[in-house]
């Protein structure tokens, strides 16, 4: 049966490979245009494909807004979930808001999807303050109002008890195939039983008050939490995956695509298109050439990664962080020989990009290298024309080039010639304020949406555009 599923997985591959570039030239010099502001934590801009030229702007807080063709911003949401979303942290928090999809024929049926982090059900075996139900749901534009979802129309379709604020996943998009992929991260559980976390106290005045609340190391974790680790390879579980669902049968729930490779199978759940993740947070597909698939995978000790789900398979967390062996009880001094294929005798698929982030600064590292930034928050290949020089290349962020200052910055990875080697890798753009996503609409153009502080408080949140120096 090994066997099988090996073959399985390399056969299965519905996504063909990366359009690779022509030699790489000198990059283009961009800016940054501000396009709205007042904000309280922007996680996401996507556009329907109605030909509108609305994009929706969704808020960390549970906001999700409607930008007008002339850049102005809505007062009435086109969604607003603040009365079930579990209440956040005024201080670092995963939860929220996370992600919308919309449906391919969205002009047609008014179908789009949402991820967030609902309050925690009273029969919840996990009871902590940072408890909360995982949910992704269905939601159906207003029959009188374009600009306005109908909240009576939720249809849930997947719900977890989570037992912590982190390692959320949430990543939403629609595949070329027309199904749903999504992102589950594996629950964040190694990082303590939220019972025992007591929230500290934050200077709200304190520019840098982010970098006050890291309240669970992840290099220090009390060995009765490792267990959560083995999550991401346990294909009998959710968490840790990239899920592909069919949402226009098997009503009312969902159906299995034929193709999927633990459909009828006892090795696995049926959802499951790929496994190995931490926090598989931003998902997008390339909307021109093969419609390439990628998942942005921030780091639990020192390696951003940037996957190209080029076919179905393990993805290697928590075995490695990336190309690198994990172990999180020598997490500061990784080994150097670790497995190289599942449980199921699949091999482990390397990240197409890789980078070092400010943890291999510590002093009790034994890893070094140079840092590049904190924290993967995902991308796009630009596929616009403001920007001819970026076209075809994948355009992502870092949330802070330096943990205690908001430094956020934008990186482009360029295809090599060699299939799956690692790709070309050149800084675009350094901010003075933190990034927490980026965001593509129907043009192809790409956005910033970035905040002061890195936190869902107050209203320093901005979108941007990524624009050409005139």
């Amino acid at each position: 049966m090994k066997h099988f599923f090996l073959s399985l997985i390399i056969s299965l591959s519905i996504l063909g490979p990366a359009a690779e570039s022509a030699t790489p030239s000198a990059l283009p010099s961009v800016q940054l245009e501000l396009v709205a502001e007042g904000l309280n934590a922007p996680l996401f801009l996507v556009a329907p494909k109605d030909g509108s030229g609305r994009r929706i702007i969704g808020d960390q807080i549970g906001l999700a807004m409607v930008l007008m063709p002339d850049d102005k911003v809505l007062d009435t949401p086109f969604l607003d979930l603040r009365d079930v979303l579990t209440p956040l942290l005024s201080a670092f928090d995963e939860r929220g808001l996370l992600a919308l999809a919309f449906h391919p024929k969205f002009s047609k049926n008014g179908l789009f999807y949402v991820n967030y982090s609902a309050k925690r059900k009273t029969d919840s075996p996990f009871t902590g303050k940072t408890a909360y139900t995982w949910r992704m749901s269905e939601f159906k534009v207003s029959a009188d109002n374009p600009n306005q979802a109908d909240r009576s129309s939720e249809r849930i379709l997947l719900e977890f008890d989570w037992v912590n604020r982190k390692h959320n996943g949430g990543g939403l998009a629609f595949g070329p195939d027309g199904f749903l992929y999504v992102g589950v991260g594996d629950g964040g559980g190694a990082h303590g039983v939220p019972d025992i976390y007591v929230p500290p106290k934050i200077d709200t005045t304190d520019p840098n008050r982010h970098a006050q609340e890291i309240p669970e190391d992840p290099f220090r974790i009390p060995e009765k939490f490792h267990k959560y680790d083995l999550y991401a390879q346990d294909t009998k579980r959710l968490n840790g995956k990239i899920l592909r669902i069919d949402v226009d049968h098997g009503h009312p729930g969902y159906a299995i695509p034929p193709t999927n490779i633990f459909r009828g199978k006892s090795e696995g759940r049926d959802e499951i298109y790929a496994w190995g993740f931490r926090n598989p947070f931003r998902l997008s597909f390339d909307r021109a050439g093969n419609g390439d698939f990628f998942v942005s995978g921030v780091a639990e000790s020192f390696w951003e990664t940037v996957y190209l789900i080029d076919r179905q398979g393990n993805y290697g967390w928590s075995v490695r962080e990336g190309t690198h062996c994990y172990v999180r009880s020598r997490a500061f001094n990784p080994p150097k020989k670790c497995a190289t294929h599942g449980l199921l005798g699949e091999k482990i698929l390397s990240p197409i990009i890789e980078y070092p982030n400010w943890s291999v600064m510590r002093k009790e590292s034994t890893v070094k290298d140079k840092p590049l930034g904190t924290a993967n928050v995902g991308g796009f290949v630009y596929r616009g024309k403001a920007l001819p020089g970026l076209y075809g290349k994948f355009v992502f962020g870092d949330f802070s080039s330096e943990i205690m200052k908001p430094s956020g910055q934008l990186f482009v990875g360029t295809p090599t010639s060699t299939w799956r080697a690692p790709w070309r890798v050149n800084k675009l753009h350094q901010f003075d304020v933190r990034i927490h996503s980026l965001g593509e609409d129907g043009d192809g153009e790409l956005y910033v949406l970035t905040t002061a502080y890195g936190i869902p408080v107050g209203k320093s949140g901005k979108l941007w555009k990524i624009v050409p120096v005139k």
